[in-house]
């Protein structure tokens, strides 16, 4: 199968035929509280439909171009990488390549933004691949937050952090459980979403089970 697109080095580390990029503004419930200043949060897509390919990506934007400029970029960049495969033969079983994407864990708090991005390609087999991406921001800088942010949210180093996760993981998993995927290389913890009181850190499928596991998730509370 096809590899899934350069974008998981990007976020991990976080146009032929019809054609539509713009946005459609479409209001969605936000998170943040009433005291604080109103972030509108809108969903926005890209649509394509070739004779080779479909791709149908939904992503948030927040109002605030810092931020909005970031998430629109890693789209575009994901659009362009799956756009670059081989089209599949035609007597193929899957004739069109598929790219969708969409989003959740919204959320929206007086210091930090995030939201967990779900995108996906099937190019044929047995299953989609599919990369879920938690992106959280500075909300008044716009800087990414990247893994050290999310350590020193919680009071903990990457050590900390993998003992205790691999042990619920372990605990859930038992012996199908992949180790090196929740040692201590902190690129491991490269996917992460922040709520107000939590850390979750998002591991992909394949990363610590095997793909029928699906991805898995371990909260730890923020100091």
């Amino acid at each position: 199968m096809k590899t899934i697109f350069k974008l998981v080095v990007a976020f991990l580390v976080l146009a032929g035929g019809y054609y539509v990029a713009a946005p459609y503004l479409q209001p969605i419930a936000s998170k943040a509280p009433e005291s604080q200043a109103r972030v509108e949060v809108t969903t926005a897509h890209v649509q394509e439909d070739s004779a080779t390919y479909t791709i149908d990506v939904s992503y948030p934007q927040f109002g605030i171009p810092a931020i909005d400029t970031q998430i629109k970029k890693a789209i575009d960049d994901a659009v362009a990488e799956f756009k670059t495969l081989s089209p599949n033969p035609g007597d193929s079983a899957t004739p069109k390549l598929s790219f969708d994407g969409s989003f959740d864990s919204v959320y929206v708090g007086p210091d930090v933004i995030s939201v967990k991005l779900i995108l996906s390609q099937y190019t044929g087999g047995a299953h989609p691949l599919t990369l879920i991406s938690g992106l959280n921001y500075n909300r008044t800088t716009g800087k990414q937050l990247l893994q050290n942010d999310a350590f020193e949210m919680l009071g903990m180093t990457v050590e900390q952090v993998s003992i205790a996760a691999t042990a619920e993981l372990k605990a859930k998993l038992g012996d199908t459980m992949f180790k090196e995927g929740a040692n201590t290389n902190p690129e491991n913890y490269s996917s992460s979403v922040i709520s107000a009181d939590k850390v979750t850190f998002i591991f992909q499928q394949y990363q610590v089970a095997a793909y029928a596991a699906g991805p898995q998730e371990v909260s730890f509370d923020k100091k």
